[in-house]
């Protein structure tokens, strides 16, 4: 412990810099990287479902087929019903809404 009795107060400030400077840096980096991971896992998720879905075979994966088929039809419905909305001229199916 005799080295510190001869540290000037320039190089002990800069000791609690470089510490404080560590700290910041460290919890950044571990905050960086969860985020990272967590965007990570939610994007390659995605694929992971979709992979699941081609790769389980005709008997596994029909009903996800026909939830797919039935979210793809609301969506063309929203779609139908939406662009009613914004022609004049609609046709007679837009009519009935």
């Amino acid at each position: 412990m005799e080295f510190l009795q001869n540290v000037d107060i320039g190089t002990m400030l800069l000791l609690a810099i470089g510490c404080v400077f560590l700290c910041v840096v460290g919890l950044l980096v571990m905050f960086g990287l969860q985020l990272i991971g967590t965007t990570l896992t939610t994007f390659l998720g995605i694929f992971e479902f979709f992979g699941s879905i081609i790769g389980g075979g005709p008997a596994a994966w029909c009903g996800c087929l026909v939830f797919l088929f039935i979210c793809g039809g609301i969506a063309t419905l929203v779609w139908v019903i939406t662009s009613c909305n914004a022609n004049p001229y609609a046709m007679n199916f837009c009519q009935l809404f």
